[in-house]
């Protein structure tokens, strides 16, 4: 019987404890899971309330001073959207400085201040045009008068027939020098006489070169009044002849006309040393094939 006494004690023992660790237990367990459910809730319930705060209140302070000014009708859906569509209104900005960039017209206004640089240019060429006439006008006789050679005359008047006494000049003294260089000189007959030079050393060549200023006639008659032909050379005295006229300063006036025969009265001055009365010598002229020659023996002009 104290053996079951003691077995029932102790049974009863364990089974108090047992229901008092179950009781120490279970207030253990529940209260624990239901502080913990309010202590997160609480945060997290603070922590919402508390975000949403700043964000009405920086949205307050931002866009109003920003957006009012510039786009008012855009701050009122910015703040009907929320912070996130109050942090875009930002993006207006931008087209605040487009107005800013059309300063770029200033640009095309220069261009009418160009524009203005042409019509000065027009100017400078409206000043020179006159000019120009002028310079033709004084520089058309000169290109002309040195384009005509003398010796290819095909048309003869008062003007046109000095420059080719002057041609025929030239001829003349070249030819009445006895050329250049001068041949070796000889005696005959007691008188000293010279060769011609190689150039016209014949009489076929003097002739050739004299009728390409003087007629074939004109020529002969000259060839044959001051040369001499010996061994087939021509000769001349030797001596120099010509004289002062200035044919250079010569005018000349036509007395007779026909259509291949012509006279002209030349006017031929001294040097003004001289002091002598202007010389008067009548040239003839002749035209022979398509271009005039002078007819007149070249000593009697000269």
């Amino acid at each position: 019987m104290k053996i079951n006494t003691k077995l029932s004690a102790l049974c009863i023992a364990a089974t108090l404890m047992s229901v008092a660790q179950a009781a120490a237990a279970a207030p253990a367990v529940t209260a624990p899971a239901e502080a913990t459910q309010p202590s997160v809730a609480s945060p997290s319930a603070s922590a919402p309330a508390q975000v949403p705060a700043p964000a009405a209140s920086a949205s307050a302070t931002t866009p109003a001073p920003a957006q009012a000014p510039s786009v008012p009708a855009a701050s009122t859906p910015a703040a009907a959207a929320g912070s996130a569509k109050a942090a875009t209104p930002a993006a207006p900005s931008a087209p605040v400085q487009r107005p800013s960039t059309p300063v770029a017209p200033s640009a095309p206004a220069q261009r009418p201040s160009t524009s203005v640089a042409p019509a000065a240019a027009p100017s400078v060429p409206s000043t020179v045009k006159p000019s120009k006439p002028q310079q033709p006008s004084t520089s058309a006789p000169a290109a002309a008068a040195s384009n005509v050679k003398p010796t290819q005359l095909d048309k003869l008047n008062h003007e046109s027939a000095v420059p080719l006494v002057l041609e025929a000049q030239s001829r003349y003294q070249y030819a009445i020098s006895g050329g250049s260089p001068v041949g070796e000189s000889f005696q005959l007959n007691g008188k000293s006489y010279r060769y011609l030079s190689e150039d016209i050393g014949t009489k076929t060549k003097l002739i050739s070169y004299l009728t390409q200023a003087y007629t074939k006639q004109a020529s002969e008659q000259f060839v044959g009044k001051f040369f001499v032909e010996v061994n087939g050379r021509l000769a001349q005295l030797n001596a120099d002849g010509g004289n002062l006229l200035e044919f250079n300063r010569a005018t000349a006036r036509m007395v007779t006309m026909t259509p291949v025969k012509r006279s002209y009265l030349l006017t031929v001055p001294y040097p003004a040393e001289t002091k002598q009365a202007n010389a008067k010598i009548t040239v003839n002229f002749e035209k022979v094939g398509n271009y005039w020659k002078i007819s007149s023996a070249p000593h009697v002009i000269f």
